[in-house]
C-alpha cells in the first residue's frame, strides 16, 4: 500500500497525483461512514457500499468503479477499522464475495 492510500501504478506526478490522493482519501472516509451508519451486526460488501453511495451521493459516485471501493476496503482493513466476517454472499457478478464489518473497539 502506498503511504497515502493511493496506489500509483501509472507513476503519475505533481498536481494530478495530489488530486487522486485526495479523492482516494475522501472515498475511504465515505466508505467508513457507511459502515458507521449501520449497526455493528451489519455486514457489507463493496458492491453494497457502492450502490449506497450512488444512491446517496450520485454526483460523486455515479461513475466510480467497484475497484475504487475495493481499494478503500483494503485501506480500511490495513488501518484496523474493518475486517472480514465469516459471512459470504453472492456478489453482483454471481460469485461469492466476502462480507465485511466494523472492528469493535474496546472502551
Amino acid at each position: 500500500m502506498s503511504k497515502k492510500g493511493f496506489y500509483n501504478t501509472t507513476e503519475i506526478k505533481g498536481e494530478e497525483l495530489e488530486t487522486r490522493y485526495l479523492k482516494a482519501l475522501t472515498q475511504d472516509e465515505d466508505v467508513l461512514q457507511v459502515f458507521e451508519s449501520m449497526s455493528f451486526s451489519k455486514t457489507l460488501t463493496p458492491e453494497m457500499v457502492l450502490r449506497y453511495l450512488k444512491d446517496t451521493k450520485p454526483e460523486k459516485y455515479m461513475n466510480t468503479p467497484l475497484t475504487s471501493i475495493r481499494r478503500a476496503f483494503s485501506n480500511l482493513k490495513y488501518q484496523g477499522k474493518i475486517e472480514k466476517s465469516k459471512i459470504k454472499t453472492e456478489g453482483d457478478f454471481g460469485m461469492k464475495v466476502n462480507c465485511w464489518k466494523l472492528v469493535k473497539r474496546e472502551k
